[in-house]
């Protein structure tokens, strides 16, 4: 530093303080360490900052000496002040009107963290700023974190509109799930078993998931562990995700142990296992899909029954999923060689109100299957009234319809309502060519082999995409090498 500066500074100041030897002394020590910090850069802020109780401070170390001395909480607002449109109308709307500083430094320190793209910022702010993103996982502007004087957030929030008074509003109510947190850890001290993990849970029970996961990972160990039997339902309520993940292993080595291990052996298994773990509906309905293929192996009849009622019974199977559950018996029975108790199966679950278009269609292919064509065109005909809105089914019925119905020397119509598929642009493209090639093989039957070849490049024409027409085309080259013409 130059001497002449210090001098300068020196004289201006004795004779404002006056000339005691100590008054020059200090103050011109002090402005020359003032002097050399800004010049070198090697302290961003001065040694102590005050902080205006109702002004946001970019000196995040000094907002929280002073929440803990005056014990607020604290809000961490991270914003992009020269290129953020949602930042500045949070600034223009909310941040900016006196009222609500006034209201909400009542219970906070304001910390601005910014992240400048248009103007030169202070390194030490920058790193500053840049260190308490890290720590909070911030990657979106205007974020507010809301953490109490110990760093540990109880709230995250966002622009939104409605004004400050919505935004107080906003604030005061995320403050009170930290008051409401402190309230119940207090209470749970001293505590234990059932009634700690109560109190444990109601203390963050209604903070965002996210932020319990994150910040509170050790209270949910300690609920989990209390709760380990699901006495409570706390287990399953904060260790879902975990246990989902153990019973998606256990499944994969249930599957496992059903392809390896002898029916009777791995059926055992299965059984203990599902005694010892609750799974959901749908992952039992999954494992005892594999048991029904063991079951199967043993030829067992009465137990391959007694598992498909269980299935159908399961809580959570409704719908499609129970009346195809309950077509899959209908038809092991017929493969058992159960055909008329197949039947009064199927007549007792229409009867009980679980009609459908599977059941009419499994109706229907029974009938076939007896020869009866008449009853089965009557059971497609009850499944056509309701299958427009499933085209899978709806091909299943037209072409089942239309075999029945050539059986019955009705050839004409039968290529008729094959026809009228075919043509329907609301139906997808394969399943329109696949009512085609339908009508070629009646039309084959019929020695109709003009016809049936016309039908094929059709299919093979409607086909909406190049790899659908390069199926359809090895399929029609198929049967034409089968059949000929």
């Amino acid at each position: 530093m130059n001497l002449s500066i210090v001098t300068f500074f020196d004289f201006r100041t004795s004779q404002v303080l006056g000339s005691s030897k100590w008054c020059f002394t200090m103050v011109s020590r002090s402005l020359l360490i003032g002097f050399i910090a800004l010049s070198t850069g090697w302290a961003s802020f001065p040694r102590e900052t005050r902080v205006d109780d109702q002004e946001f401070t970019e000196d995040a170390a000094a907002a929280i000496k002073q929440a803990i001395a005056q014990e607020k909480d604290i809000i961490f607002l991270f914003t992009g002040t020269d290129w953020c449109a949602p930042c500045q109308k949070l600034e223009k709307e909310v941040l900016s009107e006196k009222d609500f500083l006034f209201e909400v430094s009542k219970h906070y320190v304001l910390v601005k963290l910014d992240f400048p793209r248009q103007t030169e910022q202070d390194p030490g702010i920058a790193r500053q700023n840049k260190e308490y993103a890290d720590k909070f996982g911030v990657a979106s502007f205007p974020t507010l974190v809301l953490t109490d004087n110990k760093l540990k957030p109880f709230a995250f929030a966002a622009y939104e509109e409605g004004g400050f008074q919505n935004y107080l509003a906003l604030l005061e109510k995320a403050r009170l799930l930290r008051v409401n947190r402190d309230e119940k850890l207090k209470a749970a001290e001293g505590k234990t078993g059932d009634e700690r993990a109560r109190l444990l849970d109601q203390a963050i029970s209604e903070m965002r998931e996210e932020i319990i996961g994150v910040y509170y990972p050790e209270i949910v160990e300690e609920i989990v562990e209390i709760d380990k039997d699901n006495e409570l339902g706390l287990r399953k309520k904060w260790n879902a995700a975990a246990d989902a993940e153990m019973r998606k292993v256990i499944m994969t080595d249930l599957m496992m142990i059903s392809r390896v291990e002898k029916p009777e052996r791995a059926i055992n298994f299965i059984d203990e296992v599902m005694k010892e773990i609750e799974f959901s509906d749908s992952e039992r309905l999954k494992i005892y899909q594999m048991k029904l293929n063991l079951v199967r192996q043993l030829k067992d009849d009465d137990r391959l029954d007694a598992l498909l009622d269980e299935m159908i019974s399961l809580e959570g199977v409704t719908g499609d999923t129970r009346q195809r559950l309950i077509v899959k018996k209908i038809y092991l029975m017929v493969g058992s060689q159960r055909q008329d108790e197949a039947m009064k199966v199927l007549e007792k679950a229409i009867a009980d109100g679980d009609g459908s278009m599977h059941l009419y269609l499994a109706k229907g292919e029974l009938h076939a299957a007896k020869k009866d064509f008449v009853r089965a065109i009557e059971a497609y005909d009850e499944a056509l009234k309701t299958a427009r809105n499933n085209p899978d089914i709806m091909i299943d019925l037209v072409s089942s319809k239309a075999d029945a119905m050539y059986e019955l020397d009705d050839a004409t119509g039968a290529l008729t309502i094959l026809d009228n598929f075919s043509e329907d642009t609301q139906m997808p493209s394969d399943l329109r060519a696949e009512a085609l090639l339908h009508k070629a093989m009646i039309m084959r039957d019929m020695k109709r082999l003009r016809q049936a070849r016309l039908a094929e490049n059709r299919a093979i024409e409607i086909s909406e995409s190049p790899q659908e027409r390069a199926e359809m085309q090895k399929i029609v080259d198929r049967l034409r090498e089968k059949f000929g013409g």
